[in-house]
Order: C-alpha cells, then structure tokens, then sequence
C-alpha cells in the first residue's frame, strides 16, 4: 500500500499512529540523505579515479615517447658509429693497399739497389784481393828484408853482445862491492856512534874514488848507458810487434786486448791489504798467455843488464817481454801520476811490480826480467843512479830527468818536476825494500839497491847538489823508514843521520833540503827514534 496514501495519515483520531508515521517519514527521508551522500562520495571518487587514471595514462605516454626518442637517439649513433667503422676500415684498407703498393716498389728498389751494390761490392772486392795480393807480397818482401837485416844486426849486436857483457858484469861486480862496502861503513859509523855517544859523523855513505863528480864516474855512465840501450831496443820491439801485427789479425786483437786489460788494472791498483787482489790475478793470466806463444821470438839477453856466461839458446816469447814492457811503462806511469801526489800509492804499485817480475813463470832461465823496469827508471830518473847536471841549464835538467811538455817542447814547471822526483823515488822504494825472507820466490830486486841508490844521492858534492836530490830523498824515505830500519838495523840509523841532518847542514838553504830535514821530526814522533 502506497505510504502516501496511508490511511494513518490523514487519521485524526489518533495522535500516535500520526506520530508513527511522522517517524517513518523522517527514517526515510534520513535514508535518502544518507543514500544521496553515498551517491556523491562515489561520484567524487569515481571522479579522482578517472583524474588519477587520465594523468597515469598522460604519465605513460610521455614515458613512452621518451623511450621511443631514447631508442631512436641510440639507433641513429648506432647507425653512426656503423658508418665511422666503415670509413674508418675503409680507410684502412686504402693505407694498407697504398702501403702495399709503396713496400712493392721499394723492394724492387732495393733489389735493385742491391744488384747494384753486389756489383760494385765484386768489383771492390776483387780490387781488394789484387791489393791484398799486392800488399803481401810487398810484406812478405819487407819481412824477408827486415829478417836479413834484423839478422844482420844480431850478428853485429852479438859480436859486441860479449864484450857488453863482460863489462856489464863487472860494473855490477864493482856495483855490489860499493853498496858492501858502503853498507859496511856505515855500521862501522853507526857502531862508533853509539859507543862515542858525540855529534854523528859526516862520513859519507861511500866514499868517491875520485874527485870527480858522481855523474863522470864512467862506470856509472857505462851503466847508465846500458840501460838507455835496453830501453831503446824496448822501443824498436815495440815497433816490431805493431808491424807484425798488421799482417796478423789474431795477433793484433790479442795485443790490442792485453795491452788495455794490463793498463787498466795497473790503474785501479789501490792501497790496502787486499784490495789488488783480482787485478794482480788478472796481469798473471795475461802475462801467462803471452808467456805460452813462442812465436814470434827475441833476444832476450838484449833486454838484461847482466847475463850469466855459456847460454847458447838465447830466445823468449815476444809477446811477454812486449807486455812486460807495457806493464812497466803503466808502472812508471802510477808512480809520476799517482805517488807523485799521494806517496803512499807507491808501496802497493812497488809490491805488485816486485811480485810480477819474482814469479818463475816471467823468469828467463831463472834470470828475472826486472831491468826492463829498470830501464824506464833511467830514462825517467837518472839521478837515482849518480846522474844529474845542473838544475838551471837545459843539458843538466836532460841529464836529471826534468821532463818537457812535449817532446821539444819547454820543460814542465818546478813543481810537477818535484812531484814527478817524488812519486818516483817513492816508487823505487816500494820496489826495492821488500823482504823475502819467508818467499819461495825470488826478490828480483834486492834491498841494496836502495842502499847503492841512497849513498849515491848523499855522496853528492855540496857544488853539485840539487833541489831534485832532495826531493828523490824525500820521497825515498818518507814512509819507508820502519822497512830500512828493520833491513839494515844499525847501519839505516847511521844512513838516516847522514841523509836527514849531515846533507841538509853542509848543503845551501833551500825549501826541498828544510822538508827532507823535517823527516828528523817524523822519526822522532813515529818511529820513537831520536837521530
């Protein structure tokens, strides 16, 4: 029944079921209000979902056509890169064919540079072996020459080899009768000495035969002489192993190679104990490879003061007694260079140089070899041998050894001259006072040498001494007082007195005689020996 046609609405004589249906009434018009706001809620969500749905789809699209220029950027410099690859490799390919092409024509340039070259190379060659052939035969003319007249001159040289002999030996003779004599003088002085307990005496080491000065003395310069000639036939030798040696190339790489392996260990030679070890070692082994080639050979007596009589086969290898010389040269050379400045290198180059010459395997019939070094000290030093002149002319300063700038040149200043005397008298030390009492070897250069080398510079005159004996003193004792005190004993004491106080008084004042005069002091503090 339709609500509003109830019959409880329009009922008057009810005032509750008028009530009644007022209440319904507003239930339903509540429900509608109700229902109505629902309506409007999900219209406005419906509304926000369709907002939140157009602006996703927006968002959507616009990603889309983002990815979709992305995609299309990353195609088109994929497109590109593809497009580089392709020229780049293109290119390339036209380098590598261009460069084939170029490679191609330069080996058929080269080939036939090559033709040319191989062509030229024949002609030279065969120009070369017609100039060999004709170089050869003019050597071996020259060698045949050079035999005949090397032939010749031995002959020549042993015709006057005997009498050189004969008077080499008795000037060394007479030489060893001196240095005794002198040695036993100066015992007998120094024993007189301490038994007087007064001034020492002013005798003179050994006493000169004559009035003469030492430098006229013609057993002395017969010597001198002597040596000079072995040093000369050194220098002919020299001369005579670089020719041969352009006609044999093993030979001359074999020289060429010694000759600086010597040189250079003789350079680095140092002081201290056993610092010259490897480099003694290796002169050994040189001059033992040249000891083992016995060919070419020499004369070897032309290179020894003093021979021992009835020796019928007179040859040595060449080879050693060449490099034997270059040793002895590259010696020479440390003592000016190297002891001229620090004396105390002479001591270690002496031993090395003492050790090579007392080794058998350099011995000539158990006859040491020494005097080719020997020979370069009278050329470089004669006044260690009695040889001098006077300082201030030119012949005097040849006669002491004063060296020039070149060889016509002016002499060298006075003080590298001192130096030179220095290192050199150092040098002749170290060589000569070394004990081998306790060697199997034996000393190619005996302690009286020194001594005979030591009276003679004191037996100087006073009008005939120099600047230059005082020097070569100097460096010869300096250093090397405790080894001649210990050689000589009482006889060195008495040998120091006249050296350091008797020559030094009766000589002029000069700077060299007050310094060798100051080794008294030296002693005095060192050696606690009062002179």
């Amino acid at each position: 029944m339709d609500v509003m046609s109830s019959p409880w609405k329009t009922a008057t004589d009810s005032p509750s079921r008028q009530l009644l249906w007022e209440l319904n009434q507003l239930a339903i018009s509540s429900r509608e209000a109700f229902n109505r706001q629902l309506d409007r809620e999900n219209e406005e969500r419906a509304a926000l979902h369709r907002q939140a749905l157009e602006a996703a789809s927006a968002q959507h699209d616009r990603v889309r056509r983002s990815a979709e220029q992305f995609r299309q950027r990353l195609e088109e410099q994929i497109q590109a890169e593809r497009r580089r690859r392709e020229e780049e490799t293109q290119r390339e390919i036209d380098r590598l064919r261009k460069e084939k092409v170029e490679h191609e024509a330069a080996q058929q340039m080269r080939a036939e540079e090559q033709r040319r070259t191989a062509d030229s190379e024949e002609k030279r060659a065969s120009e070369a072996r017609r100039t060999q052939r004709e170089a050869e035969e003019k050597n071996a003319m020259d060698r045949r020459r050079q035999d005949t007249e090397r032939q010749q001159r031995q002959q020549h040289e042993q015709a006057a080899e005997t009498k050189r002999r004969e008077a080499a030996q008795a000037v060394e003779s007479r030489r060893k009768s001196e240095a005794q004599a002198a040695e036993a003088k100066a015992r007998e002085a120094a024993k007189a000495t301490q038994q007087a307990s007064t001034v020492p005496t002013t005798q003179p080491l050994s006493k000169p035969s004559t009035t003469q000065p030492v430098n006229q003395n013609p057993e002395r310069e017969a010597e001198h002489q002597r040596y000079l000639a072995i040093h000369k036939s050194l220098k002919e030798l020299r001369k005579d192993m670089t020719l041969q040696a352009k006609t044999d190339p093993g030979l001359k790489q074999a020289m060429g190679d010694m000759r600086r392996g010597i040189k250079k260990c003789v350079g680095q030679l140092r002081e201290g104990k056993g610092t010259n070890k490897t480099q003694l070692q290796t002169i050994i082994n040189t001059l033992k490879t040249a000891a083992a080639v016995p060919e070419p050979s020499v004369d070897i007596p032309t290179y020894i003061f003093a021979q021992p009589p009835n020796i019928t086969e007179t040859k040595g290898p060449a080879l050693l007694v060449y490099l034997l010389n270059i040793f002895s040269k590259a010696i020479i050379s440390q003592f000016i260079d190297e002891a001229g400045v620090r004396p105390q290198i002479a001591d270690p180059v002496g031993t090395i140089a003492s050790h090579i010459f007392a080794l058998g395997t350099f011995r000539w019939k158990d006859i040491t070899l020494i005097d080719i070094l020997i020979a370069k000290f009278h050329v470089v030093c004669p006044a260690l041998f009695g040889i001098y002149g006077d300082e201030k002319s030119v012949a005097g300063r040849q006669r002491l050894g004063w060296a020039r700038n070149d060889k016509d040149g002016p002499f060298v200043p006075e003080q590298r001259h001192f130096e030179r005397m220095t290192g050199l008298g150092a040098g002749y030390a170290g060589i000569s006072l070394k004990n081998y009492e306790k060697a199997v070897a034996k000393n190619p250069y005996p302690d009286h040498h020194y001594w005979a080398a030591l009276a003679r510079l004191v037996n100087v005159p006073p009008n005939e001494i120099t600047q230059t004996h005082f020097v070569l003193l100097k460096g010869m004792i300096d250093g090397y007082e405790a080894k001649f005190l210990h050689l000589f004993g009482d006889a060195a004491i008495a040998a120091l007195r006249l050296a350091l106080i008797e020559l030094p008084r009766r000589s002029p004042p000069s700077v060299a005689s007050k310094a060798l005069a100051g080794l008294v002091g030296v002693l005095k503090r060192d050696q606690k020996l009062v002179l």
